[in-house]
């Protein structure tokens, strides 16, 4: 799986580390030593991932990320010494895909790396469209309708979506649909799952405070859908 990556990180020794471990994953990588010259390589090149790392000097990675927001940009793992929770569902908030915390090993940055990667890849299931009130997933075309507008939708967004709309009237346990989404490593990030239905939720209720199209089951997980009556 080949994709191209930007790593933003000050540290020269952890940069050197990072490039070389991704090139000997057989990606293409480039690097920036700053937040501003990430910003610049992200303006001038198109890149499949942003390795990114939080404590930037000049222009931090908080602020390179929020210059992202309503383009079409590569999917974001943030990287940072600190593992707080408040800090990875900021991250999550503000549009990222995945957060590391410091220190991590080589396998584990791969095994992340090509998890956002699959994630990002059109599906290969024969076509179909599932509706709920004025939402449209058409798995064929990856994309996504509310009334007649086209939603855009990160990779990750997509992908828990669509999770969904395959079992609608179902409800979906929170372990499956971290794995099936972010990979068998997770299980117990729900507040992973909690940023990512908000921010469905705002895209397509219209009353994201009382959702009718991806709905709670509490205790147990979401579902796309009211529950069919038996």
């Amino acid at each position: 799986m080949a994709g191209r990556i930007l790593v933003v990180e000050d540290d020269r020794a952890l940069r050197t580390v990072l490039v070389g471990a991704l090139q000997s994953g057989g990606f293409e990588v480039e690097q920036a030593a700053d937040g501003s010259t990430g910003v610049q390589a992200l303006r001038a090149k198109t890149f499949d991932i942003v390795l990114l790392d939080i404590g930037l000097p000049f222009v931090d990675g908080w602020h390179v990320l929020s210059s992202l927001e309503g383009r079409r940009v590569p999917s974001v793992i943030m990287i940072s010494a600190r593992g707080d929770q408040a800090d990875k569902v900021r991250a999550l908030d503000m549009g990222a895909d995945d957060y590391l915390a410091k220190p991590f090993g080589s396998d584990e940055l791969l095994a992340r790396i090509r998890a956002v990667l699959r994630r990002a890849q059109p599906p290969t299931q024969q076509p179909l469209v599932v509706r709920d009130l004025d939402v449209t997933v058409d798995l064929q075309s990856h994309s996504v309708l509310r009334g007649d507008q086209e939603v855009r939708l990160s990779a990750t967004e997509y992908l828990l979506l669509a999770e969904l709309a395959r079992h609608q009237h179902e409800v979906m346990d929170y372990r499956t649909l971290l794995h099936r989404v972010w990979g068998p490593a997770y299980g117990d990030e729900r507040h992973y799952l909690r940023v990512f239905i908000q921010r469905l939720r705002l895209k397509l209720e219209h009353d994201p405070a009382h959702p009718e199209v991806i709905q709670t089951v509490p205790g147990r997980g979401y579902r796309f859908g009211p529950a069919i009556k038996r």
